[in-house]
């Protein structure tokens, strides 16, 4: 858009000034040529500077010619009206007085991205300003955002998802229990749907496109590899751990586990542990050993932490049973903390307490995180920054052992019942649980481009992240763990780095 701001000349009427249209300065007056002509300025060419104004009339008594209009605004990108004349015209050679300068005007034409969120109108922003009403946060509200339930916005500009659309699910019991039956295979893709993770995106897709979700997921060792894979059985989606133990959200959980991750009775079944009588044989062996997850390992000074003194065996770094899986997942725009729910199960309790034989469970997070996060990644510990063992303060559902303190076992026995993980024909004595417990995760922030400087109005990076959930077994083979995950969510409030009942 281009406009020209006329500027004015202003003549002496008792001069009898004729005004002539891009004049060329000649006078007709009897008793001397009168002032000449405005001169009117040419538009600008596809540049924005403007034409000087009009030379003055060549009399004794004419007045200067006034100042020409300003151009009108060359053809370029810029978002600023026409320029204004750049002075007046020159003065008669005689009295004349100089014409008057050609006003000057800047306007600001409306920015597209005007939230700075990195989404254009066109690309789909159906809030791009906090004027426009439809929310208080803009730089918030994109085709990257989750369509978070019952807060009044369209939060991801997508009229296909519901502010009253309850939070999704995609896995089913009437599936999980068919691949029980079936022991078909469990796919990475089908235990990040059983923890509701039901979103899938692309790593770099063009930006109408670049919507929050799961880009990748893959089942390796601790290590990361791949080459010798965990046994099928070792991962489960399920309907129940045992009649008390439910899924958190939805139909189903996954399950990770150093031995089978089924419950009591499922095909290929067999039981963390052997039993006191003959023909209780237990133990399942995956036959696989590599090093535990080096990059935490390095971090923690070549150990693993425990609250007994770390172990320092060379068997004690090797994880041997393991299964490690590994999400990367690029957060909602609007999203700055996420939560997921475990429950860990041994059955190494009470017998194999601080011994250096304990399986042990790590959620491992790297990406672009936030500061709380431990440089060896793990973010699930107890108040003691402990890994999740049989040794972690958690571990409350079991029978005391003889001997243990006042308060042990807080969480009593029920979860044990029916899934095994409490000891041989239904006895609830050996073994236990920590009982479901939540751990609260930040995200990483940036300065808000309409707020800078201001910690406490900051906005999600919303960069890709990688969750890795390992369990192995230390020193042996033997004795088998398992961990269940659910409800994975996104929060739109900061959380702080916890892990809580």
């Amino acid at each position: 858009m281009t406009r020209s701001l006329l500027s004015t000349s202003f003549v002496l009427a008792a001069l009898g000034v004729t005004v002539v249209a891009c004049g060329d300065g000649s006078g007709s007056s009897s008793t001397g040529g009168s002032g000449g002509g405005t001169s009117t300025a040419g538009s600008g060419g596809e540049t924005t500077t403007s034409s000087t104004g009009g030379m003055g009339g060549e009399t004794t008594s004419s007045t200067g010619g006034g100042g020409a209009t300003g151009g009108t605004g060359g053809e370029t990108t810029s978002s600023t009206m026409g320029g204004g004349g750049t002075g007046g015209g020159t003065g008669g050679m005689m009295t004349g007085g100089g014409g008057t300068g050609g006003m000057t005007m800047t306007m600001t034409m409306p920015v597209d991205d005007e939230d700075g969120d990195g989404w254009k109108l066109s690309d789909g922003d159906c809030c791009d300003s906090k004027f426009a009403g439809c929310s208080d946060k803009p730089e918030l509200t994109n085709p990257g955002s989750l369509e978070y339930p019952g807060d009044g916005v369209d939060n991801d500009c997508n009229p296909a998802t519901l502010d009253t659309d309850p939070y999704p699910t995609c896995s089913t019991a009437a599936i999980a229990n068919q691949d029980i039956m079936t022991q078909a295979i469990i796919s990475s893709t089908k235990l990040v749907k059983a923890m509701d993770l039901c979103q899938f995106t692309q790593e770099n897709p063009s930006l109408p496109q670049k919507t929050w979700g799961v880009i990748s997921s893959k089942i390796t060792l601790a290590d990361g590899t791949e080459v010798v894979a965990p046994k099928n059985i070792q991962m489960g989606v399920l309907p129940n751990f045992g009649p008390n133990v439910s899924p958190q959200y939805g139909e189903t959980m996954a399950a990770l586990s150093t031995g089978t991750a089924r419950r009591e009775g499922d095909p290929g079944y067999k039981h963390p542990q052997n039993g006191p009588a003959a023909g209780q044989l237990g133990n399942f062996d995956a036959m696989t050993s590599c090093p535990a997850p080096p990059d935490y390992v390095a971090a923690n000074g070549g150990q693993i932490p425990s609250p007994c003194g770390n172990c320092v065996g060379p068997n004690c770094i090797v994880a041997n049973d393991s299964v490690a899986l590994r999400i990367r997942i690029r957060p909602p725009t609007n999203a700055k903390s996420f939560s997921y729910r475990f429950n860990f199960y041994s059955a190494e309790y009470p017998e194999f307490l601080c011994q250096d034989y304990n399986d042990y469970f790590v959620a491992l997070l790297t990406g672009d995180t936030a500061p709380e996060i431990p440089a060896d990644g793990n973010i699930a510990f107890d108040a003691m920054l402990n890994p999740v063992s049989v040794n972690n303060a958690f571990f409350d559902v079991c029978f005391p052992a003889a001997g243990s303190p006042p308060g042990s076992c807080s969480g009593g026995t029920v979860g044990l019942i029916g899934n095994g993980m409490g000891g041989w024909n239904g006895s609830i004595t050996d073994g236990g649980a920590t009982d479901w417990l939540q751990n609260d995760v930040p995200l990483g922030l940036k300065d808000n481009p309409n707020d800078p400087g201001n910690p406490m109005d900051q906005i999600p990076t919303a960069a890709p992240i990688e969750i890795q959930f390992t369990i192995w077994d230390a020193g042996d083979h033997n004795v088998d763990s398992l961990v269940l995950l659910d409800r994975f969510r996104w929060n739109l409030e900061p959380a702080s780095l916890v892990t809580h009942h």
